[in-house]
């Protein structure tokens, strides 16, 4: 959607809740590398496991110097090779292919993670986090533009969690981003009714709804 020049500086609040609006940093436990691909190293396996941020939060928990990191160097480079040539010859292992989906989108890889993600999705239970997370990286790889296929797999996220956080904060992005202002409210009002009242998820609801209004009454945000 093409923007007035004037209205950049407060879409960007907004931004952070379209597309890619809740990218999560999944940092990968080495303890749960070692199941699939074999021995870490000594540094790592001294390293207690790493929590992995809940789907839906903006920003993740600090990071340890003993988890692996995309710009740390070739560590987390040679983990995901290892885990994606396991994969080919563990096709039907779903936990595996969401792993391989995680740490793809810890390098920022997004065309892989999506490709990733809908492995998994065909074989494991329909789960919120993983169809969020899969719309998050599958819009990365059509220059952030949404297109039916993302549509309805966030639809089926909403469908697996009516209220998950990043689900509905995707839907409610792109509702936005093709001026169903009336719609991106009802969804921002959802994640208010379930986010704690002092959280950033409510602020930002309700920075969003403010700028959602302006717009339906033409006003400039």
């Amino acid at each position: 959607m093409d923007l007035p020049q004037q209205s950049v500086p407060t879409m960007r609040r907004h931004l952070r809740w379209a597309v890619p609006a809740l990218i999560v940093i999944i940092v990968v436990p080495p303890v749960v590398l070692y199941t699939y691909f074999g021995k870490p190293r000594e540094a790592e396996i001294s390293s207690s496991p790493a929590s992995v941020a809940p789907a839906g939060m903006r920003v993740p928990e600090p990071m340890s110097q003993t988890q692996p990191k995309a710009n740390s160097g070739g560590d987390l480079n040679t983990a995901v090779k290892h885990l994606a040539d396991k994969m080919v010859k563990d096709p039907n292992n779903g936990e595996g292919w969401l792993l391989l989906a995680r740490t793809y989108g810890e390098l920022r890889q997004h065309k892989e993670a999506a490709n990733a993600y809908a492995k998994a999705a065909a074989l494991l239970p329909p789960d919120a986090a993983m169809l969020a997370d899969w719309a998050d990286a599958y819009v990365m790889t059509q220059d952030r533009k949404w297109n039916d296929e993302a549509r309805e797999i966030v639809k089926r996220a909403l469908a697996a969690n009516p209220k998950h956080l990043k689900s509905l904060a995707l839907a409610g992005g792109e509702a936005f981003d093709r001026a169903d202002y009336k719609t991106a409210i009802d969804y921002w009002k959802r994640i208010k009714a379930v986010a704690p009242a002092d959280s950033m998820d409510v602020k930002l609801a309700d920075s969003n709804i403010a700028e959602a209004t302006a717009r339906m009454s033409g006003k400039k945000p």
